[in-house]
Protein backbone atom coordinates (compact mmCIF):
# COMPACT_ATOMS: atom_id res chain seq x y z
CA UNK A 1 0.00 0.00 0.00
CA UNK A 2 3.02 2.62 0.53
CA UNK A 3 5.19 2.06 -2.26
CA UNK A 4 3.33 4.25 -4.54
CA UNK A 5 3.75 6.86 -1.42
CA UNK A 6 6.93 6.78 -1.22
CA UNK A 7 7.46 6.42 -5.09
CA UNK A 8 8.92 9.79 -5.07
CA UNK A 9 11.41 9.62 -2.26
CA UNK A 10 12.72 6.55 -3.97
CA UNK A 11 13.65 8.73 -7.26
CA UNK A 12 14.94 11.58 -5.31
CA UNK A 13 17.09 8.72 -3.48
CA UNK A 14 18.00 7.37 -6.76
CA UNK A 15 18.84 10.93 -8.27
CA UNK A 16 21.45 11.58 -6.01
CA UNK A 17 23.31 8.39 -6.08
CA UNK A 18 23.83 9.14 -9.73
CA UNK A 19 24.38 13.12 -8.79
CA UNK A 20 27.91 14.26 -9.02
CA UNK A 21 27.04 17.45 -7.40
CA UNK A 22 26.53 14.79 -3.72
CA UNK A 23 29.48 12.93 -4.73
CA UNK A 24 31.52 16.19 -4.64
CA UNK A 25 30.25 17.62 -1.39
CA UNK A 26 30.72 14.66 0.63
CA UNK A 27 34.44 14.71 -0.98
CA UNK A 28 34.55 18.73 -0.19
CA UNK A 29 33.62 17.84 2.99
CA UNK A 30 36.58 15.03 3.56
CA UNK A 31 39.29 17.10 1.89
CA UNK A 32 37.98 19.89 4.39
CA UNK A 33 38.33 17.37 7.63
CA UNK A 34 41.78 16.46 6.02
CA UNK A 35 43.07 19.90 5.74
CA UNK A 36 42.14 20.51 9.43
CA UNK A 37 43.61 17.19 10.61
CA UNK A 38 46.94 18.08 9.15
CA UNK A 39 47.05 21.41 10.27
CA UNK A 40 46.36 20.37 14.03
CA UNK A 41 49.18 17.61 13.24
CA UNK A 42 51.49 20.37 12.21
CA UNK A 43 50.47 22.25 15.28
CA UNK A 44 50.15 19.81 17.72
CA UNK A 45 53.40 21.07 19.96
CA UNK A 46 51.65 24.28 20.55
CA UNK A 47 48.35 23.18 22.03
CA UNK A 48 47.74 20.06 24.77
CA UNK A 49 45.13 17.67 24.00
CA UNK A 50 45.38 18.14 20.14
CA UNK A 51 42.59 15.72 19.35
CA UNK A 52 39.65 17.63 21.73
CA UNK A 53 40.49 20.54 20.12
CA UNK A 54 40.24 19.48 16.26
CA UNK A 55 37.10 16.89 17.19
CA UNK A 56 35.86 20.02 18.85
CA UNK A 57 36.18 22.66 15.77
CA UNK A 58 34.74 19.57 13.86
CA UNK A 59 31.69 19.47 15.69
CA UNK A 60 30.79 23.01 16.12
CA UNK A 61 31.38 23.49 12.55
CA UNK A 62 28.93 20.46 12.04
CA UNK A 63 25.93 22.32 13.96
CA UNK A 64 26.89 25.84 12.21
CA UNK A 65 26.69 24.59 8.54
CA UNK A 66 23.59 22.32 9.82
CA UNK A 67 21.87 25.38 11.08
CA UNK A 68 23.02 27.21 7.58
CA UNK A 69 21.75 24.31 5.77
CA UNK A 70 18.34 23.92 7.72
CA UNK A 71 17.10 27.63 6.56
CA UNK A 72 18.49 27.50 3.09
CA UNK A 73 17.64 23.64 2.38
CA UNK A 74 15.16 22.26 4.47
CA UNK A 75 13.18 25.37 4.56
CA UNK A 76 12.37 25.33 0.65
CA UNK A 77 11.33 22.23 0.05
CA UNK A 78 7.41 22.96 -0.38
CA UNK A 79 8.02 26.08 -1.05
CA UNK A 80 9.95 25.61 -4.21
CA UNK A 81 7.53 23.49 -5.86
CA UNK A 82 4.83 26.25 -5.22
CA UNK A 83 6.77 29.25 -6.61
CA UNK A 84 6.94 26.83 -9.53
CA UNK A 85 3.33 26.25 -9.35
CA UNK A 86 3.97 22.45 -9.96
CA UNK A 87 2.24 21.06 -6.14
CA UNK A 88 -1.10 20.58 -8.17
CA UNK A 89 0.78 18.87 -11.33
CA UNK A 90 1.79 16.08 -8.80
CA UNK A 91 -1.82 15.88 -6.61
CA UNK A 92 -2.87 14.99 -10.23
CA UNK A 93 -0.70 12.38 -10.99
CA UNK A 94 -1.90 10.71 -7.86
CA UNK A 95 1.01 11.41 -5.38
CA UNK A 96 -0.64 11.89 -1.98
CA UNK A 97 0.23 14.75 0.43
CA UNK A 98 2.48 12.13 2.26
CA UNK A 99 4.13 11.10 -0.90
CA UNK A 100 4.70 14.62 -1.95
CA UNK A 101 6.48 15.70 2.02
CA UNK A 102 8.56 12.37 2.30
CA UNK A 103 9.69 12.79 -1.08
CA UNK A 104 10.88 16.48 -0.97
CA UNK A 105 12.07 15.94 2.55
CA UNK A 106 13.19 12.52 3.24
CA UNK A 107 15.60 12.50 0.29
CA UNK A 108 17.89 16.01 1.52
CA UNK A 109 17.33 14.12 5.11
CA UNK A 110 19.23 11.15 3.55
CA UNK A 111 21.75 13.55 2.11
CA UNK A 112 22.45 15.29 4.95
CA UNK A 113 23.29 11.99 7.33
CA UNK A 114 25.48 10.93 4.58
CA UNK A 115 27.36 13.95 5.45
CA UNK A 116 27.73 12.71 8.81
CA UNK A 117 28.51 9.10 7.93
CA UNK A 118 31.38 9.88 5.50
CA UNK A 119 33.11 12.16 8.30
CA UNK A 120 32.81 9.46 11.24
CA UNK A 121 35.64 7.69 10.86
CA UNK A 122 37.66 10.21 10.22
CA UNK A 123 37.25 11.92 13.37
CA UNK A 124 37.65 8.86 14.81
CA UNK A 125 41.23 9.96 14.18
CA UNK A 126 41.44 12.48 17.26
CA UNK A 127 41.02 9.70 19.81
CA UNK A 128 44.24 8.55 18.42
CA UNK A 129 45.38 12.14 18.93
CA UNK A 130 45.03 12.66 22.19
CA UNK A 131 42.18 13.67 24.92
CA UNK A 132 39.09 12.75 23.19
CA UNK A 133 37.65 9.04 24.09
CA UNK A 134 35.37 7.28 21.56
CA UNK A 135 32.00 7.33 23.19
CA UNK A 136 32.58 11.05 22.82
CA UNK A 137 32.69 11.00 19.11
CA UNK A 138 29.57 8.42 19.05
CA UNK A 139 27.63 10.84 21.36
CA UNK A 140 28.57 14.07 19.25
CA UNK A 141 27.22 12.28 16.18
CA UNK A 142 24.16 11.15 17.67
CA UNK A 143 23.52 14.37 19.17
CA UNK A 144 24.09 15.60 15.42
CA UNK A 145 21.65 13.43 13.78
CA UNK A 146 18.74 14.06 16.15
CA UNK A 147 19.59 18.02 15.81
CA UNK A 148 19.42 16.80 11.74
CA UNK A 149 15.96 15.42 12.09
CA UNK A 150 14.34 18.72 14.07
CA UNK A 151 15.74 20.59 11.11
CA UNK A 152 14.08 18.68 8.64
CA UNK A 153 11.08 18.52 10.30
CA UNK A 154 10.71 21.84 10.93
CA UNK A 155 11.91 23.08 8.04
CA UNK A 156 9.48 21.31 6.70
CA UNK A 157 6.90 22.72 8.46
CA UNK A 158 7.75 26.12 7.90
CA UNK A 159 8.06 25.42 3.70
CA UNK A 160 4.56 23.88 4.01
CA UNK A 161 2.60 26.53 5.57
CA UNK A 162 5.17 29.51 4.17
CA UNK A 163 4.06 31.40 0.73
CA UNK A 164 7.36 31.33 -0.49
CA UNK A 165 10.58 30.50 0.33
CA UNK A 166 12.09 33.77 1.85
CA UNK A 167 9.24 33.59 4.15
CA UNK A 168 9.83 29.93 5.01
CA UNK A 169 13.45 30.81 5.95
CA UNK A 170 12.75 33.80 7.75
CA UNK A 171 10.16 31.65 9.96
CA UNK A 172 12.82 28.88 10.27
CA UNK A 173 15.46 31.92 11.96
CA UNK A 174 12.94 33.11 14.13
CA UNK A 175 12.19 29.47 15.57
CA UNK A 176 15.96 28.53 15.40
CA UNK A 177 16.77 31.54 17.58
CA UNK A 178 13.50 30.76 20.40
CA UNK A 179 15.49 27.01 19.65
CA UNK A 180 18.91 28.57 20.83
CA UNK A 181 18.12 31.52 22.81
CA UNK A 182 15.49 29.58 25.41
CA UNK A 183 17.40 27.01 26.43
CA UNK A 184 20.29 29.81 27.21
CA UNK A 185 17.80 31.53 29.40
CA UNK A 186 16.68 28.53 31.10
CA UNK A 187 20.21 27.31 31.71
CA UNK A 188 21.11 31.23 33.00
CA UNK A 189 17.70 31.09 35.59
CA UNK A 190 18.15 27.90 36.73
CA UNK A 191 21.45 28.65 37.69
CA UNK A 192 21.13 31.44 39.36
CA UNK A 193 18.13 29.23 41.46
CA UNK A 194 20.98 27.10 42.78
CA UNK A 195 23.34 29.88 43.12
CA UNK A 196 20.56 31.65 45.40
CA UNK A 197 19.56 27.93 47.51
CA UNK A 198 23.63 27.58 48.10
CA UNK A 199 23.69 31.22 49.51
CA UNK A 200 20.18 30.92 52.04
CA UNK A 201 22.39 27.46 53.59
CA UNK A 202 19.53 24.95 52.10
CA UNK A 203 19.97 22.37 49.58
CA UNK A 204 20.46 22.56 45.78
CA UNK A 205 17.45 19.99 45.45
CA UNK A 206 14.59 21.28 43.34
CA UNK A 207 10.97 21.59 42.70
CA UNK A 208 9.41 19.91 39.93
CA UNK A 209 8.88 22.93 38.00
CA UNK A 210 12.71 24.11 38.64
CA UNK A 211 13.76 20.71 37.15
CA UNK A 212 11.45 21.24 33.92
CA UNK A 213 13.59 24.74 33.21
CA UNK A 214 16.51 22.59 33.97
CA UNK A 215 15.20 19.62 31.30
CA UNK A 216 14.46 22.61 28.84
CA UNK A 217 18.46 23.46 28.86
CA UNK A 218 19.37 20.71 27.90
CA UNK A 219 17.18 20.81 24.90
CA UNK A 220 19.89 22.78 22.68
CA UNK A 221 22.80 21.11 20.88
CA UNK A 222 24.75 23.80 22.09
CA UNK A 223 24.33 22.56 25.81
CA UNK A 224 24.82 19.35 24.64
CA UNK A 225 27.92 19.73 22.99
CA UNK A 226 29.45 21.58 25.56
CA UNK A 227 28.98 18.93 28.08
CA UNK A 228 29.98 16.32 25.70
CA UNK A 229 33.19 17.50 25.23
CA UNK A 230 34.57 18.08 28.37
CA UNK A 231 36.97 16.14 30.17
CA UNK A 232 35.57 13.18 32.19
CA UNK A 233 32.50 12.68 30.04
CA UNK A 234 30.94 9.65 30.47
CA UNK A 235 26.82 10.04 30.07
CA UNK A 236 24.89 8.00 27.55
CA UNK A 237 24.60 9.00 23.76
CA UNK A 238 20.27 9.06 24.68
CA UNK A 239 20.26 12.68 26.19
CA UNK A 240 17.34 14.95 26.63
CA UNK A 241 18.71 17.16 23.93
CA UNK A 242 18.81 14.13 21.41
CA UNK A 243 14.90 12.40 22.05
CA UNK A 244 13.76 16.07 22.52
CA UNK A 245 14.74 16.99 19.26
CA UNK A 246 13.77 13.71 17.17
CA UNK A 247 10.72 13.88 18.72
CA UNK A 248 10.34 17.65 18.07
CA UNK A 249 11.35 16.84 14.58
CA UNK A 250 9.04 14.16 14.27
CA UNK A 251 5.98 16.23 15.22
CA UNK A 252 6.51 19.17 12.97
CA UNK A 253 6.58 16.59 10.25
CA UNK A 254 3.30 15.41 11.64
CA UNK A 255 1.70 18.45 11.57
CA UNK A 256 3.11 19.47 8.08
CA UNK A 257 1.41 16.68 6.98
CA UNK A 258 -2.23 17.46 8.39
CA UNK A 259 -2.01 21.39 7.63
CA UNK A 260 -0.74 20.17 3.66
CA UNK A 261 -4.01 20.47 2.28
CA UNK A 262 -4.88 23.68 3.90
CA UNK A 263 -1.67 25.17 3.37
CA UNK A 264 -1.51 25.02 -0.01
CA UNK A 265 -4.88 24.95 -1.14
CA UNK A 266 -4.21 28.27 -3.19
CA UNK A 267 -1.40 28.60 -5.36
CA UNK A 268 1.58 31.11 -5.97
CA UNK A 269 0.29 34.13 -7.86
CA UNK A 270 3.46 35.16 -8.60
CA UNK A 271 7.12 33.39 -8.58
CA UNK A 272 9.17 36.43 -7.07
CA UNK A 273 7.99 37.13 -3.19
CA UNK A 274 6.86 41.26 -2.43
CA UNK A 275 7.96 40.25 1.43
CA UNK A 276 6.08 42.32 3.48
CA UNK A 277 5.92 45.22 0.82
CA UNK A 278 2.34 46.10 0.52
CA UNK A 279 0.57 46.25 -2.87
CA UNK A 280 -1.61 49.25 -2.22
CA UNK A 281 0.44 52.45 -2.32
CA UNK A 282 -1.96 55.11 -0.49
CA UNK A 283 -3.50 52.97 2.66
CA UNK A 284 -0.05 50.84 4.11
CA UNK A 285 3.04 51.98 5.52
CA UNK A 286 5.02 49.18 4.37
CA UNK A 287 4.55 50.53 0.58
CA UNK A 288 7.42 50.68 -1.76
CA UNK A 289 5.82 53.99 -2.96
CA UNK A 290 7.23 55.52 -6.06
CA UNK A 291 9.90 54.55 -7.90
CA UNK A 292 13.29 55.94 -7.20
CA UNK A 293 15.62 58.13 -9.87
CA UNK A 294 17.64 54.62 -9.94
CA UNK A 295 14.83 52.20 -10.38
CA UNK A 296 17.61 48.86 -10.08
CA UNK A 297 17.89 50.46 -6.08
CA UNK A 298 14.43 50.68 -5.43
CA UNK A 299 13.52 47.52 -6.95
CA UNK A 300 16.07 45.35 -4.52
CA UNK A 301 15.64 47.90 -1.61
CA UNK A 302 12.23 46.90 -1.32
CA UNK A 303 11.49 43.32 -3.29
CA UNK A 304 14.81 41.62 -2.30
CA UNK A 305 16.04 43.37 0.91
CA UNK A 306 12.69 43.59 2.41
CA UNK A 307 11.76 47.85 2.62
CA UNK A 308 10.85 49.06 5.01
CA UNK A 309 9.45 46.32 7.26
CA UNK A 310 13.01 44.66 7.20
CA UNK A 311 15.06 47.37 7.94
CA UNK A 312 12.77 47.66 11.61
CA UNK A 313 13.49 43.96 11.75
CA UNK A 314 17.12 44.46 11.55
CA UNK A 315 17.18 47.41 14.00
CA UNK A 316 15.23 45.52 16.50
CA UNK A 317 17.49 42.68 16.36
CA UNK A 318 20.54 44.56 16.05
CA UNK A 319 19.84 46.40 18.68
CA UNK A 320 18.78 43.91 20.90
CA UNK A 321 22.46 42.80 20.47
CA UNK A 322 24.07 45.74 21.16
CA UNK A 323 21.40 45.75 24.40
CA UNK A 324 23.04 42.32 25.16
CA UNK A 325 26.77 43.46 24.29
CA UNK A 326 25.92 46.77 27.08
CA UNK A 327 24.73 44.35 29.90
CA UNK A 328 27.40 41.95 29.57
CA UNK A 329 30.23 44.20 28.78
CA UNK A 330 32.00 43.97 32.39
CA UNK A 331 31.79 39.70 31.66
CA UNK A 332 34.21 38.75 28.85
CA UNK A 333 32.76 35.02 27.95
CA UNK A 334 29.40 36.53 27.25
CA UNK A 335 30.49 39.75 25.68
CA UNK A 336 33.12 38.06 22.91
CA UNK A 337 29.81 35.50 22.15
CA UNK A 338 27.31 38.07 21.87
CA UNK A 339 30.31 40.13 19.69
CA UNK A 340 30.60 37.32 17.37
CA UNK A 341 27.51 36.67 17.21
CA UNK A 342 27.03 40.22 15.73
CA UNK A 343 29.60 39.93 13.25
CA UNK A 344 28.01 36.58 12.35
CA UNK A 345 24.90 37.76 11.91
CA UNK A 346 26.50 41.11 9.78
CA UNK A 347 28.24 38.93 7.44
CA UNK A 348 25.43 36.43 6.77
CA UNK A 349 23.08 38.62 6.43
CA UNK A 350 25.11 40.65 3.70
CA UNK A 351 25.89 37.41 1.71
CA UNK A 352 22.50 36.33 1.87
CA UNK A 353 20.96 39.74 0.16
CA UNK A 354 23.78 39.54 -2.11
CA UNK A 355 23.07 36.34 -3.53
CA UNK A 356 19.49 36.70 -3.63
CA UNK A 357 19.47 39.83 -5.51
CA UNK A 358 21.42 37.94 -8.39
CA UNK A 359 19.36 34.55 -8.29
CA UNK A 360 15.78 36.37 -8.40
CA UNK A 361 17.31 37.89 -11.94
CA UNK A 362 18.69 34.19 -12.47
CA UNK A 363 15.31 32.26 -11.49
CA UNK A 364 13.28 34.60 -13.20
CA UNK A 365 15.35 34.74 -16.36
CA UNK A 366 15.13 38.56 -16.94
CA UNK A 367 18.97 39.40 -17.61
CA UNK A 368 18.08 39.12 -21.03
CA UNK A 369 15.35 41.66 -21.27
CA UNK A 370 17.55 43.86 -19.16
CA UNK A 371 19.87 44.35 -21.93
CA UNK A 372 17.30 45.80 -23.87
CA UNK A 373 17.93 49.49 -21.35
CA UNK A 374 19.77 51.36 -22.37
CA UNK A 375 22.65 50.63 -19.39
CA UNK A 376 25.33 48.03 -19.44
CA UNK A 377 24.63 45.00 -17.60
CA UNK A 378 27.43 45.68 -15.17
CA UNK A 379 25.74 48.76 -14.32
CA UNK A 380 22.79 46.80 -13.82
CA UNK A 381 24.10 44.55 -11.32
CA UNK A 382 25.92 47.14 -9.49
CA UNK A 383 22.79 49.17 -8.92
CA UNK A 384 21.01 45.88 -7.95
CA UNK A 385 23.69 45.34 -5.16
CA UNK A 386 23.34 48.96 -3.78
CA UNK A 387 19.93 48.85 -3.44
CA UNK A 388 20.62 45.59 -1.52
CA UNK A 389 23.02 46.40 0.59
CA UNK A 390 21.34 50.06 1.46
CA UNK A 391 18.52 48.06 3.51
CA UNK A 392 21.34 45.81 5.13
CA UNK A 393 23.79 48.87 6.23
CA UNK A 394 21.65 49.60 9.63
CA UNK A 395 23.05 46.60 10.85
CA UNK A 396 26.80 47.26 10.86
CA UNK A 397 26.60 51.07 11.64
CA UNK A 398 24.31 49.53 14.73
CA UNK A 399 26.82 47.88 16.05
CA UNK A 400 29.49 49.90 15.54
CA UNK A 401 27.90 52.47 17.43
CA UNK A 402 27.03 49.56 20.61
CA UNK A 403 30.68 49.39 20.60
CA UNK A 404 31.06 52.63 20.61
CA UNK A 405 29.41 53.10 23.69
CA UNK A 406 31.04 49.78 25.68
CA UNK A 407 33.34 51.32 28.47
CA UNK A 408 34.87 48.25 29.28
CA UNK A 409 35.49 46.87 25.85
CA UNK A 410 37.22 49.95 24.69
CA UNK A 411 39.70 50.27 27.95
CA UNK A 412 40.51 46.59 26.55
CA UNK A 413 41.11 47.66 23.27
CA UNK A 414 43.21 50.19 23.91
CA UNK A 415 44.92 48.18 26.40
CA UNK A 416 45.62 45.86 23.88
CA UNK A 417 46.74 48.83 21.16
CA UNK A 418 49.87 49.75 23.92
CA UNK A 419 50.72 46.06 23.82
CA UNK A 420 50.80 45.25 20.33
CA UNK A 421 51.95 47.42 17.25
CA UNK A 422 48.74 49.12 15.86
CA UNK A 423 50.10 47.88 11.78
CA UNK A 424 49.47 44.39 13.25
CA UNK A 425 46.41 45.47 14.66
CA UNK A 426 44.56 47.09 11.97
CA UNK A 427 46.00 44.70 9.48
CA UNK A 428 43.87 41.78 11.69
CA UNK A 429 41.45 44.13 10.77
CA UNK A 430 41.81 44.20 7.50
CA UNK A 431 41.95 40.76 7.41
CA UNK A 432 38.65 40.39 8.95
CA UNK A 433 37.00 42.30 6.80
CA UNK A 434 38.34 41.07 3.59
CA UNK A 435 37.43 37.33 4.83
CA UNK A 436 33.58 38.89 5.44
CA UNK A 437 34.17 40.18 1.46
CA UNK A 438 35.12 37.14 0.51
CA UNK A 439 32.12 35.34 2.21
CA UNK A 440 29.87 37.85 0.07
CA UNK A 441 31.80 37.55 -3.17
CA UNK A 442 31.89 33.74 -2.68
CA UNK A 443 27.75 33.76 -2.09
CA UNK A 444 27.28 36.13 -5.06
CA UNK A 445 29.14 33.29 -6.96
CA UNK A 446 27.75 30.67 -6.23
CA UNK A 447 24.36 32.09 -6.09
CA UNK A 448 24.43 32.32 -10.00
CA UNK A 449 25.15 28.46 -10.50
CA UNK A 450 23.48 26.94 -7.83
CA UNK A 451 19.62 26.63 -7.05
CA UNK A 452 19.94 26.99 -3.01
CA UNK A 453 22.86 26.77 -0.35
CA UNK A 454 24.54 30.27 -1.84
CA UNK A 455 25.44 30.83 1.41
CA UNK A 456 26.44 27.64 3.54
CA UNK A 457 28.52 26.93 0.56
CA UNK A 458 30.13 29.88 0.67
CA UNK A 459 30.83 29.65 4.37
CA UNK A 460 32.19 26.46 4.31
CA UNK A 461 34.48 27.16 0.93
CA UNK A 462 35.34 30.32 3.33
CA UNK A 463 36.62 28.78 6.48
CA UNK A 464 38.41 25.96 4.32
CA UNK A 465 40.32 28.59 2.22
CA UNK A 466 41.09 30.36 5.89
CA UNK A 467 42.29 26.73 7.42
CA UNK A 468 44.46 25.82 3.83
CA UNK A 469 46.55 29.32 3.88
CA UNK A 470 46.93 28.73 7.99
CA UNK A 471 48.48 25.29 7.28
CA UNK A 472 50.20 27.19 4.33
CA UNK A 473 51.67 29.40 6.48
CA UNK A 474 52.46 26.81 8.97
CA UNK A 475 54.30 24.50 6.64
CA UNK A 476 56.65 27.55 5.63
CA UNK A 477 57.18 28.92 9.25
CA UNK A 478 57.56 25.68 11.06
CA UNK A 479 61.32 24.55 8.83
CA UNK A 480 62.15 28.05 9.63
CA UNK A 481 61.79 27.74 13.64
CA UNK A 482 58.90 30.25 13.87
CA UNK A 483 61.40 33.28 13.27
CA UNK A 484 58.91 34.69 10.04
CA UNK A 485 57.79 38.34 10.97
CA UNK A 486 54.09 38.31 11.89
CA UNK A 487 53.56 40.94 9.57
CA UNK A 488 54.59 38.94 7.13
CA UNK A 489 52.33 36.01 7.52
CA UNK A 490 49.24 38.88 8.09
CA UNK A 491 50.10 40.35 4.97
CA UNK A 492 50.41 36.92 3.00
CA UNK A 493 46.61 35.96 4.46
CA UNK A 494 45.29 39.82 3.61
CA UNK A 495 46.64 39.40 0.07
CA UNK A 496 45.30 35.54 -0.54
CA UNK A 497 41.58 36.61 1.02
CA UNK A 498 41.78 39.75 -2.11
CA UNK A 499 42.84 37.92 -4.50
CA UNK A 500 39.81 35.39 -3.97
CA UNK A 501 37.50 38.28 -3.82
CA UNK A 502 38.95 40.45 -7.12
CA UNK A 503 38.85 36.76 -8.97
CA UNK A 504 34.74 36.24 -8.05
CA UNK A 505 33.63 39.71 -8.63
CA UNK A 506 35.26 39.19 -12.28
CA UNK A 507 33.34 35.70 -12.10
CA UNK A 508 30.42 36.84 -11.69
CA UNK A 509 30.26 39.59 -13.94
CA UNK A 510 31.64 37.44 -16.64
CA UNK A 511 28.72 34.90 -15.33
CA UNK A 512 25.93 37.17 -15.68
CA UNK A 513 26.93 38.96 -18.93
CA UNK A 514 26.69 35.28 -20.31
CA UNK A 515 23.80 34.60 -19.19
CA UNK A 516 22.49 38.12 -20.58
CA UNK A 517 23.18 36.87 -23.72
CA UNK A 518 22.09 33.48 -24.33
Amino acid sequence: MLDGTFALLERSLRIDSRAWSSHLARLGLLLAIYVSLSYTRLTSFLIGAPGLHFFSGIAYLDVFFMTLLGISFFATSITEEKEEDTLGLMLMAGISPLGILAGKSGGRLWQSMLLIAAQYPFVLLAVTMGGVMQSQVWSVTVALVAYLIFLAGFGLLCSTLAPNSKSASTWMVIGLLAYFFIPMLAGYWSFVHANWQMSQGGSTSTTVGWQFVEAISRVSVFTQMSQILTTGFGETALSIQVISNVLMGIFCSALAWLCFGIATRSPSSEATSRGFVSRYRSYSPFSAGRPWTHPFRWKDFHFVAGGGPAVCFRLFYYGILGLLLFAFDGDNNWFYFFLFLLWVSVVVDAARVISRSLQEEVRGQTLSALMLLPHSINKVVYSKLEGALLNWLPAPVLGIVTLALCPNFNADLDSVLRQERVDVFLLGMVILALFSAMVCHLAALISIYARWGAVPLAIGLSIGIYIAVGMLEAVIMIPLGGSMNEYVLLSFMALSFLSICAACHLGVLLRVQSLATR
